[in-house]
């Protein structure tokens, strides 16, 4: 195990929990700008267990909320 994490982290620069989790945010992004589900919903797609816990990682990672994010890609995309 311990060689395997040395070896991903040496190839992505990444942890295998830090390239899921962006991983996890991308789709999460995606969905937000192209759908119209609820954030709890789109956490539960994107295997986070709930949207608190989704807003928190998206916050703390982009430093906006989804709906935030959500209304900027709506906006964005109108102009």
């Amino acid at each position: 195990e311990r060689n395997f994490l040395r070896l991903f982290k040496r190839e992505l620069g990444l942890t295998p929990s830090q390239y899921l989790l962006r991983a996890r945010l991308k789709l999460t992004c995606e969905l937000l700008a192209n759908s119209d589900l609820p954030i709890d919903k789109i956490a539960r797609r994107t295997g986070l267990s709930n949207g608190e816990r989704l807003s928190k990682l998206f916050r703390k990672q982009l430093s906006m909320s989804p709906t935030e994010y959500r209304a900027s890609k709506r906006c964005a995309s109108i102009s």
